[in-house]
């Protein structure tokens, strides 16, 4: 029971350190009408990094959902980006285009960072209009201590009932 106890106030704190990365980015620079594009977008100026991506699970990462689970939040928000937040991932009809485990998922909204490089490329201002990958944003998903995978399996298989 202790030991519940104890993984429990790791994890909120882990998700409070989070939050509290994501205020301190906001306030770094990142609009707060700022909107996710898509790592189609990001690709223009980022092709290195996008095919990089792409080799990626996390880029095809969508397509493992099967039946409703591509309507259920608990599988949608790691399988799409930003998913739950303000211009996010909603459907696959709405925002096919933050389908996947993209860019924006770790770095958050990109079209403050994209607008200033346009308007102004020499600069430099285009760099302080992105978030820094927050430290624990992969735990959001890849949490060692809940196996989604077997949670998965197990729907799957209550669904076939």
């Amino acid at each position: 029971m202790k030991r519940n106890r104890v993984l429990v106030a790791a994890c909120s704190l882990g998700v409070l350190g989070a939050i509290a990365g994501s205020v301190l980015l906001y306030a770094a620079g990142v609009p707060k009408d700022a909107r996710y594009v898509g790592a189609n977008k990001c690709m223009a100026c980022h092709m290195k990094e996008y095919k990089s991506w792409q080799k990626t699970k996390h880029a095809t990462v969508f397509a493992q959902l099967q039946g409703d689970e591509v309507k259920k939040a608990d599988c949608v928000k790691c399988h799409t980006t930003a998913y739950g937040q303000p211009g996010g991932f909603t459907s696959v009809e709405q925002t096919p285009n933050l389908e996947n485990v993209q860019c924006e998922a770790c770095h958050g909204q990109g079209s403050a960072h994209i607008e200033a490089a346009k308007s102004a490329p020499e600069s430099g201002d285009w760099d302080k209009k992105i978030n820094k990958v927050p430290q624990n944003v992969c735990v959001d998903c890849h949490n060692p201590h809940i196996n989604r995978k077997e949670l998965a399996e197990k729907s799957r298989a209550e669904q076939k009932k």
